[in-house]
């Protein structure tokens, strides 16, 4: 009998301590609302990066008026949609230069548009194999 009471004043005991730490105070309640509103962003924000960006646009917009809510029209803590993906151009090769092949004792074929070397070895001011190299990144330049 004294055990069985003993047992049950523990058991009270320990329960009178779990109950208030179950809840949750304002600002703890705000943390993890947070928390999981930008896991969620999160998430939608990966599905919108494969394509499917309605769902994450949906969630913006419910988001900036979580946003708003809390803090006021603060322009830095919202987000933008997503525009519509730009759809991928097909590849293109230019034909100006064509290869080298060394293997059918085809020398050279190509129709090169690369300017010459003058009788310094220059091109433009810079060594031949310099200019042949990254040239056209020094022209721009």
């Amino acid at each position: 009998m004294k055990s069985a009471l003993f047992t049950l004043i523990i058991m009270l005991f320990v329960f009178n301590q779990i109950d208030p730490s179950l809840a949750l105070s304002d600002y703890q309640r705000g943390v993890l609302d947070g928390l999981n509103r930008g896991w969620n962003m999160s998430q939608r924000y990966d599905q919108a990066k494969t394509g499917d960006i309605a769902p994450f646009n949906q969630a913006v917009s419910e988001y900036n008026a979580w946003i708003q809510a809390i803090f006021g029209m603060n322009e830095s803590l919202m987000l933008q949609p997503f525009a519509a993906l730009a759809k991928p151009k097909p590849y293109s090769i230019s034909k100006s230069f064509t290869p080298i092949h060394s293997i059918d004792s085809s020398w050279n074929q190509s129709n090169s548009m690369l300017p010459e070397p003058d009788a310094y070895g220059m091109i433009n001011g810079y060594p031949a194999e310099t200019y042949y190299s990254i040239g056209p990144a020094l022209t721009n330049f």
